[in-house]
């Protein structure tokens, strides 16, 4: 009976023995998959960051590109606007060259 009883005890120990064992594998990988998601997570954040910072570029890109263009038309604009009136000008100092000509002829010649 002793015998047996000795051999139980021998049993439970080895059990114990044996589960702390698979409790410390348990968390060793515990902390191995923690360091692993830890490094996963950090690599995903950066892809995430890098993504969001070269679209914001794409997008600034974009923007100065749209904006210049829009400048381009109005400066065309501008500039067309300011020929015609430079034409205007003209004619209007063409006319009035031509009625002063005619004034000093009428006066040269009364």
């Amino acid at each position: 009976m002793v015998s047996l009883l000795l051999e139980i005890l021998k049993l439970v120990k080895d059990a114990e023995s044996e589960a702390r064992k698979i409790l410390n594998e348990a968390n060793v990988e515990a902390e191995r998959i923690s360091r692993v998601a830890e490094t996963k997570a950090d690599d995903v954040h950066s892809k995430v960051y890098e993504q969001a910072v070269a679209g914001a570029r794409r997008r600034s890109v974009e923007l100065q590109e749209k904006r210049r263009n829009e400048a381009e038309r109005e400066a065309e604009i501008f500039l067309r606007h300011a020929q015609e009136q430079i034409e205007q000008i003209r004619m209007k100092a063409e006319e009035r060259f031509d009625e002063a000509v005619d004034a000093i002829l009428n006066e040269i010649v009364s």
